[in-house]
């Protein structure tokens, strides 16, 4: 008889023939069953005995649908795996509470990113300096070296002389000059007519950088012809290694341009120099004014055999604007060096706010990012640009916020430390942030960050041992406190017109 006949028929259901009745016909209802002989007994537990146990029912339930938002509040305890990766020691993760490992080379050999490239943001005495040191410190066990091409604030010297690295300072009385139209040697697997080229198009990009930020404008033909034929000009000496001119020789020739230059064009030489004289003023202004002491004395020996390079610019302190166009003749000088090199390089922007305002200067950082990507003859390099707040990389150009974007696209490793709530929004906007992500950032506390990396993210403790090895070379608070604090950022409304005054001639 089956189960139904039998409920009709007022007999009582044995616990097993209760247990799939409740699957097996719809109309039958528990309170229409006698479970009283089995105290505790719920449906779904099969009888006891030799085939007891729990009995399994095809449930014909929907399936569930539902938004990213609210699975998130089911599953409130879940935390993620990790990146899967080896690497240098950070801190504790705060939700797996296993070690925090980062390497970017090995996390892109993983496939967790696309690039080696990072982005460190952090407000004044979040911490953010310490754990730049940290990644140059840790990541040299893993045979990665590091290059600090415009040391602002003077902290990154103790750990190039602890660690070995090669040092040099910049500044007035110093009697050392920054050659930004260094050539490195040729190597062997370069042919000269390649190497010639590349040489070349770095020197040509970096000098209308710089003449576009200093006269706040876009070159002119005949400004950018100027350029083209002094620089010609001054490394037409043949040899295996490109002539090695120095900005004041270049400039030189800019002011007086011969009549061989001209011919080659050919224009006249006396339009020529009419032309384009605006824009050989504003380089001997840089020479002599914004940048006087940086580009007179011997050059700097750039020594890449070490665990690294660190060019101290601290005792620049004339103006903004002096810094930014030191920075970026550093970085540039760092750029084509690095590209020849057979080894893994992290290269630190510290303090990229001053470079944000000025379009071309984020131009020239955006080609030299894509220059240590690496191929088959040359390692690759990192790049790590560090500022204060998000908003400082938007500019406030829709041009320099559309480069600000292409840099973004192009860091998988997104560092994040505390920010304030005025700047929460712009933060996700940029980043494209969750809901929960942007809910921590103004309550971490120092030296805690949100890592995204990829599609994953992480809070990470950056851990060092008060009193260990590491301390004195890493904190920053002693020296903050003695020199007063760090400099915060105020966004100049028209950063290139405020440039070329400090430059000097017609903004």
């Amino acid at each position: 008889m089956r189960a139904l006949d039998r409920i009709r028929a007022g007999r009582t259901l044995s616990v097993y023939e209760a247990s799939r009745q409740q699957w097996a016909d719809e109309v039958v209802h528990p309170e229409k069953l006698d479970l009283s002989g089995a105290p505790g007994l719920e449906f779904g537990i099969g009888p006891e005995g030799p085939h007891g146990g729990r009995v399994y029912h095809q449930m014909r339930l929907p399936a569930h649908a539902e938004t990213t938002r609210q699975l998130a509040g089911l599953f409130p305890f879940q935390a993620g795996r990790g990146t899967g990766a080896s690497g240098a020691y950070i801190g504790p993760d705060r939700y797996t509470r296993g070690p925090f490992l980062y390497d970017p080379w090995r996390m892109y050999q993983a496939g967790v990113v696309t690039n080696l490239n990072m982005l460190l943001v952090g407000v004044i005495g979040t911490g953010k300096s310490s754990l730049l040191k940290t990644l140059c410190l840790r990541l040299g066990a893993y045979g990665v070296k590091f290059f600090v091409p415009a040391d602002t604030k003077g902290e990154m010297a103790s750990l190039a002389k602890q660690v070995g690295a090669g040092h040099a300072a910049l500044g007035p009385g110093l009697d050392k000059a920054l050659s930004p139209l260094y050539a490195p040697p040729r190597p062997a697997w370069m042919g000269e007519e390649e190497y010639r080229q590349q040489i070349y198009q770095h020197r040509m990009t970096l000098l209308k950088a710089l003449g576009e930020t200093a006269s706040g404008r876009p070159l002119t033909a005949w400004e950018d012809t100027l350029i083209d034929l002094a620089l010609r000009e001054v490394t037409r000496e043949s040899s295996d290694r490109v002539k090695q001119p120095s900005l004041p020789e270049l400039v030189s020739l800019m002011l007086e341009p011969t009549a061989e230059m001209a011919a080659s064009v050919p224009v006249e030489l006396a339009l020529l120099k009419a032309y384009s004289i605006e824009i050989a003023l504003r380089f001997r202004s840089m020479l002599f004014g914004a940048l006087q002491g940086v580009f007179d004395g011997d050059p700097v020996p750039l020594n890449l055999d070490g665990p690294g390079y660190v060019i101290d610019i601290s005792r620049i302190r004339k103006s903004d604007a002096a810094i930014a166009l030191t920075m970026t003749c550093a970085q540039a000088l760092g750029d084509l060096t690095l590209t020849f090199s057979k080894d893994r390089w992290l290269k630190v922007l510290d303090e990229f706010w001053r470079q944000a305002q000025y379009e071309a200067i984020v131009r020239r950082t955006s080609e030299g990012q894509k220059l240590g990507r690496g191929d088959e003859r040359t390692a690759s390099s990192a790049t790590l640009i560090a500022l204060h707040r998000i908003s400082d990389l938007m500019g406030s150009k829709p041009a320099v916020r559309d480069l600000a974007m292409g840099l973004l696209a192009d860091t998988s490793t997104r560092i994040l430390y505390n920010q304030p709530t005025d700047q929460i929004a712009a933060t996700v906007e940029a980043l494209q942030l969750t809901d929960v992500e942007a809910s921590l950032l103004p309550s971490m506390p120092k030296a805690c960050g949100l890592w995204k990396i990829g599609t994953q993210s992480a809070l990470v403790d950056h851990l060092v041992l008060r009193g260990g090895l590491e301390w004195d070379l890493i904190q920053t608070d002693s020296r903050m406190r003695a020199e007063g604090g760090e400099k915060d950022f105020d966004q100049v409304a028209n950063a290139e017109a405020q440039m070329a005054r400090e430059i000097g001639g017609v903004a």
